[in-house]
């Protein structure tokens, strides 16, 4: 809720990139005169700012581009894979990319701009939405049905479903009206057999197995009810449909050194029954391990943000850790705490140990080692202790210094000078002059 636009681009894009490994270097893109291009983390150019939009992102090794209302496809290198002709060309997955020629027609191309599905169908054929997660097959929409095809437009599930998910762990999940014009879900495998029955009302894949379903009980009779809770793909239930709704675990990446990890998701949920308040769930067993509470926040490293009359910290057996006693607290993915009391930021562990004062306007997480706070109208680079790494950074509205993500040990600065920006490295030395037009965004 106070991040920066910046910061949450960054965000975006590194929700992009779950599930895969990578060691890519760093790219940054920036504006000069309405034109963008590409710098790496040294400040070299490697794409010279001629194109009027670019879209790269972390698992992607081929970057998007557009000159005048058409796209095309370049390398991290900046040569041209894809000329600029499409209307629109997609992210590239499993090799492919959908694209829409000038007279709206679609097909998918190869990585090296070769056509394997011909660009004869209309835009409602194919989804536009992908996932680095889809097990290689294409969604279709035919006759007022979904189904699935292969890389060369051959039929593997017919159309025969009003909804239909992509692939996820070789499992889709799939929906079918019933005798009342209700869709219920369900999932299939590859070869169109059904894993989980299509008679859920709501049916969410969490990854590792779990899925949140929702289900009417009872209906067509004075007592029916709606109730929520969790299933394996076999249709055991895991966490029994006795809730009235259920706070999406947190999904974060998992970097290690310089790579990007699968999806990491914690093993406890928090669940609502009304009325009575929130709980925590284990997600493997459907176990309560603590109660209640009016409101919940994130559920992160086995810690949840929970509220009362104020807001604490409780790990994911109800043992308090932070009192319920603050305006809010958020944790971060490092074990760090930011905790706010009387409009006032302050740094606290995991295990309750306050490691800064009450001093703060604004907090970031840390990010090797340190993290980017504003204080008495400065920002300021600090580390876990407090202390100032680099200090002294003007807030007005068009000057200013957002940390960045570090990329192959190198921490890096975004700062702002006079409406423009540009790249400084942890101990100030510019590394890109402060001439871009937009905001620099790392890509990892």
């Amino acid at each position: 809720m106070k991040k920066f636009l910046v910061l949450f681009s960054f965000i975006v894009l590194v929700l992009q990139a779950i599930g895969q490994e990578l060691n890519y270097d760093t790219l940054t893109s920036y504006k000069i005169n309405k034109k963008s291009g590409i710098i790496d983390n040294h400040g070299k150019i490697v794409l010279k700012p001629t194109y009027d939009l670019l879209s790269v992102t972390c698992r992607d090794r081929l970057i998007t581009v557009s000159n005048n209302e058409r796209h095309g496809v370049v390398d991290r290198k900046g040569n041209v894979v894809v000329p600029v002709i499409y209307k629109f060309v997609f992210s590239f997955h499993n090799g492919l990319s959908l694209v829409q020629d000038t007279l709206g027609n679609e097909g998918y191309i190869d990585e090296q701009g070769k056509v394997k599905i011909p660009l004869i169908y209309d835009p409602f054929t194919f989804s536009s939405f992908s996932s680095i997660y889809s097990s290689g097959l294409i969604q279709k929409y035919s006759d007022m049905k979904f189904g699935y095809i292969d890389g060369l437009d051959n039929s593997v599930i017919p159309c025969e479903y009003e909804e239909a998910e992509l692939f996820l762990d070789d499992k889709a999940i799939v929906g079918q009206k019933d005798n009342w014009s209700i869709t219920l879900y369900g999932t299939i495998d590859k070869s169109n057999k059904v894993l989980i029955p299509l008679e859920y009302n709501y049916l969410e894949y969490q990854y590792d197995d779990l899925y949140y379903a929702g289900k009417f009980f009872n209906f067509g009779k004075p007592d029916y009810h709606y109730a929520m809770g969790c299933l394996n793909s076999k249709n055991e239930i895991i966490v029994p449909f006795k809730y009235d709704s259920i706070q999406l675990r947190q999904k974060y990446l998992y970097v290690k050194g310089n790579e990007c990890h699968q999806l990491r998701l914690e093993n406890f949920i928090a669940c609502n029954i009304r009325e009575e308040g929130w709980r925590i769930v284990h997600s493997r067993n459907g176990k309560e391990t603590a109660c209640c509470y009016t409101d919940v926040g994130e559920v992160k490293g086995g810690y949840l943000e929970v509220k009362k009359d104020k807001w604490g910290l409780v790990d994911s057996l109800g043992n308090v850790k932070i009192p319920l006693i603050y305006d809010f607290v958020e944790i971060y993915g490092d074990e760090v705490v930011a905790v706010k009391k009387n409009n006032k930021w302050a740094y606290f562990k995991t295990d309750g140990t306050q490691t800064t004062d009450f001093v703060y306007d604004y907090t970031t997480e840390f990010r090797l080692g340190y993290a980017l706070v504003k204080q008495n109208g400065k920002y300021h680079l600090i580390d876990k202790t407090g202390k100032v790494k680099l200090s002294n950074f003007s807030v007005n509205k068009k000057e200013g210094a957002y940390i960045h993500h570090p990329v192959q040990g190198r921490n890096t600065l975004l700062f702002c000078k006079k409406g423009k920006y540009g790249l400084m490295n942890m101990n100030g030395k510019i590394i890109f002059p402060a001439k871009s037009e937009d905001a620099i965004l790392f890509v990892r």
